[in-house]
């Protein structure tokens, strides 16, 4: 049996109320429980229990725990963090509030319309390092036409059995993300294998 308890109310909820029911089915179809709101308070790991924040526990033979995330020390410890321990950045220029200084990736937090924030996944902080690079290169050169973060992003969902969901679409929409979630099926998996085999060809081949 696979047990699912997230702190948040319902899965991937930042991609929208029709992508997270779309997730919500997927785990459904497999027989996967979601708990949510379900804030792990700490592990007995002599009883292999999992004890929650509102006094349940649950039994468990392996445990797979997402630990709180963080932003790393020197990031905490600069003058560039707020209240929320991570870095405030222009939505579309990853400006900080040093003009001359951008942040990318995890480490900044960019709010949304919602009322949470964009994602912390790898497919932003590429496309906000393009848009940075392209800035500083136009700064330097005076060449180029300056570029803009537009908050688009997308992501595979593995299902199980050679098969996967794919979601792509505007994280930056008002009042809602406007993101599609297509229905799980053996060429999104390949696809993302065949993504995986790009990104590691051209940046992990060996070279002589």
């Amino acid at each position: 049996d696979v047990e699912m308890h997230a702190a948040e109310p319902a899965p991937m909820g930042v991609a929208g109320p029709a992508v997270s029911a779309g997730v919500r089915s997927m785990l459904d179809s497999r027989g996967i429980a979601y708990h949510p709101e379900h804030q792990i308070d700490h592990v007995v790991p002599d009883r292999r229990q999992a004890v929650f924040t509102d006094g349940q526990t649950v039994d468990f033979d392996l445990l797979v725990y997402v630990p709180p995330h963080r932003a790393p020390a020197p990031v905490r410890d600069s003058s560039l963090t707020d209240e929320s321990g991570w870095i405030p950045v222009g939505r579309h220029t990853l400006q900080t509030k040093e003009p001359s200084i951008h942040a990318v990736g995890d480490v900044t937090i960019i709010p949304l319309k919602m009322g949470k924030p964009l994602p912390k996944a790898g497919v932003f902080a590429h496309g906000e390092a393009l848009v940075v690079a392209r800035n500083i290169a136009l700064s330097v050169t005076g060449r180029g036409r300056q570029a803009s973060f537009d908050g688009h992003g997308q992501c595979f969902i593995e299902a199980g059995d050679g098969r996967a969901g794919f979601g792509r679409g505007d994280f930056y929409a008002e009042p809602n993300p406007d993101v599609k979630l297509h229905s799980s099926g053996r060429h999104w998996h390949w696809a993302k294998l065949a993504l995986e085999r790009y990104w590691l060809r051209r940046w992990f081949r060996s070279r002589p």
